[in-house]
């Protein structure tokens, strides 16, 4: 019995050892750090899979601008191969630039966001009206 103890005690204080080892080892600090942006709900590019509110960042071609707060971009990877994007930002990016957004994901109303975004006549708009859009945080232009 004393054998089998003495292995059993051995055995537990170098698992012991492993763990502390491990965990003190890293150099990195036991704290999560956190990001001053929040980070992405679903993966880049999964916009067949997000939900509205998520935060989400995806890299397409503008495919149109309809207005300087609104423009749509196309992708293969894209819902129907394309998604309206919704900006504040100081102008929009021009066909066929490649662009890079990071935003929230909305379900798109019209006459809900016609005045916050100054969206202009209904019509262009009628192909994305009830789907997913995205109100972009950061856009960068390639």
């Amino acid at each position: 019995m004393s054998r089998n103890y003495g292995l059993k005690q051995a055995a537990v204080a170098a698992l012991a050892a492993v763990v502390l080892l491990r965990a003190g080892c890293t150099g990195e600090s036991a704290a999560p750090q956190t990001s001053a942006e929040p980070a992405p709900t679903t993966p880049p590019g999964t916009v067949a899979r997000a939900k509205v509110g998520d935060q989400l960042t995806l890299t397409a071609s503008v495919e149109r601008v309809i207005t300087d707060t609104a423009f749509a971009v196309r992708d293969v990877d894209l819902t129907n191969g394309t998604l309206l994007v919704l900006s504040t930002a100081a102008s929009p990016p021009s066909p066929p630039q490649l662009v890079t957004v990071q935003g929230t994901v909305i379900r798109f109303s019209h006459p809900e966001l016609t005045d916050r975004y100054r969206l202009g006549p209904q019509a262009p708009y009628r192909a994305f009206e009830g789907g997913r859009a995205l109100v972009a945080r950061e856009i960068t232009v390639w």
